[in-house]
C-alpha cells in the first residue's frame, strides 16, 4: 500500500484555492497461501502472523491465491506488533493452527529467513461479506 501523501495538482483545487474532497481510500489487500481459505472461511482463522506487512485497521479484502483468485470481503479489527519470539500457544490457535509449534513450522515456511528478534504483525480480521 503506498503511504505517501497526498499532493493535489491545480486540477484539484477549487476555485477558491481550497483542495476538492478526496475520494475515498482504496481497500487495502491481504494475500494469503491457498491453504488457509478453508479456515478463515468456517472462522477458525481468525488472525494472521505477518512479517514485513503494513497493515492497518479497516476493510480489506482477503486475497487467497489459487487459479482462479478467491476475494472475500474483510475487515481489520486489531492490530498487534510482538517479536516472533513473544508468540503464544493462543496466537497460533487464533492463527488457524493447534499449537505454536504448528506456527511456527508454517512461518518458517513463508519466511525461511525468519528470527526470534524479528517483529512479527499479528493482523486480526473477520469476514463481512
Amino acid at each position: 500500500m503506498d503511504h505517501a501523501m497526498y499532493q493535489p495538482t491545480e486540477e484539484d483545487l477549487e476555485p477558491a484555492g481550497r483542495a476538492a474532497p478526496a475520494a475515498a481510500a482504496a481497500t487495502q489487500s491481504l494475500p494469503f497461501h491457498h491453504s488457509y481459505l478453508d479456515a478463515v472461511r468456517t472462522g477458525r482463522k481468525t488472525t494472521t502472523v505477518r512479517l514485513r506487512n503494513a497493515v492497518e485497521t479497516g476493510p480489506v479484502d482477503l486475497v487467497f491465491e489459487l487459479d482462479d483468485e478467491v476475494v472475500l470481503p474483510g475487515e481489520v479489527t486489531r492490530v498487534i506488533s510482538k517479536r516472533v519470539g513473544e508468540l503464544t500457544d493462543a496466537d497460533a490457535v487464533a492463527d488457524g493452527f493447534r499449537d505454536l509449534a504448528e506456527l511456527q513450522d508454517r512461518l518458517r515456511f513463508h519466511y525461511p529467513r525468519i528470527e526470534a528478534a524479528d517483529d512479527a504483525t499479528i493482523v486480526h480480521f473477520r469476514l463481512t461479506g
